[in-house]
């Protein structure tokens, strides 16, 4: 079976493109940095009411019923009103439901905008396969670091303080940067209390949490062979909230990908499968398959299923798994 990678669309785009006017009748945000998810939501109900009243309902499938979710999607107005509806987790649809949604995608009611939000990031059965075919998604995604750091100087410029030093923002990233509302909490928090040039003490004053770390960080520093950054959020990922055993799919699929880059290269390639790994890492595969050979992929793959059996066996523990296997593959190879 032919072979394909999601094609998303970057969330600045989509937010010119609704500058520029342009409005569809259906949207799909992939990925789970909910600050996006609002921006992106923010913008279109402001280009789409443009001062009018505003007609916006929330659904979701774990507190309605499906049927109930196709009704308020496909009930006619009388009076041909905008409305705006924004539905979480689509995934959760069940029965027959779903194929009237794929229908309603296809054949939306005019005048109804609908946007779907998806957290987490791929098409890991036929019916969100659909969605994928038929909507280009938007990458909702939390941003690597340097985008962060942008991010960080624009919430700074929101709170009207400019010019901050870059070891300061290297720092908040560093602590509040698992997530942008996260960061712009932070932020938002410092800049209240600030008496003009903000410094470190003002950082660790108000900085009390610990950052939690997300999967594309540790795999751009596996992909860049980084071994102590590989190492430390990795260790930390597991003594958090994430399993080494439900790591081992994301682990295999990324290394998959690369032996996949290595033996298409110079040939027709065939596009890539679904994945679940986010847009910021699949962008960047290419790249880091030019940081191991073929020999070292494979090597790797074949580690993650000695552990896969280990965890099993209950031999060995989270922590150790996951060090001896980021040693092995990103200093010996």
């Amino acid at each position: 079976m032919a072979r394909f990678k999601i094609n998303t669309i970057p969330i600045n785009d989509a937010i010119q493109s609704l500058e520029k006017g342009k409005i569809n009748p259906v949207y799909y945000l992939m990925g789970e940095d909910q600050f996006l998810q609002q921006l992106f939501a923010e913008k279109l109900s402001k280009k789409l009411f443009n001062g009018e009243s505003i007609h916006k309902t929330v659904l979701i499938p774990d507190e309605m019923s499906s049927k109930d979710i196709l009704d308020y999607l496909t009930a006619a107005d009388l009076f041909s009103s905008k409305k705006l509806f924004l539905l979480r987790n689509p995934n959760a649809l069940k029965g027959k439901a779903r194929d009237e949604f794929l229908d309603y995608i296809h054949h939306p009611l005019e005048g109804h905008t609908l946007i779907m939000m998806q957290d987490e990031y791929g098409a890991k059965n036929k019916f969100l396969e659909s969605l994928v075919k038929g909507i280009s998604p938007i990458s909702c995604s939390t941003p690597f670091e340097r985008e962060m750091i942008q991010w960080a100087h624009t919430f700074f410029k929101e709170n009207d303080i400019q010019n901050v030093l870059p070891d300061i923002i290297k720092t908040l990233v560093d602590i509040a940067g698992d997530s942008l509302n996260h960061l712009k909490n932070e932020i938002d928090k410092i800049a209240i209390s600030a008496d003009g040039e903000i410094n470190q003490d003002d950082i660790k004053q108000f900085s009390g949490w610990k950052r939690k770390f997300r999967q594309y960080e540790f795999f751009n520093y596996l992909g860049q062979r980084k071994l102590k950054e590989s190492m430390e959020l990795g260790r930390a990922l597991v003594s958090q909230d994430i399993s080494m055993i439900s790591l081992l799919y994301p682990l295999t699929e990324f290394f998959q990908e690369l032996l996949f880059h290595k033996i298409s290269r110079g040939t027709n390639r065939v596009k890539m499968g679904y994945t679940r790994l986010s847009p910021s890492v699949n962008k960047q595969l290419g790249n880091y398959a030019n940081q191991y050979n073929s020999k070292e992929i494979t090597l790797a793959l074949k580690r993650l299923a000695h552990i896969d059996k280990q965890l099993k066996s209950s031999r060995i523990k989270d922590e150790s798994a996951i060090t001896e296997f980021v040693y092995a593959t990103v200093y010996n190879g």
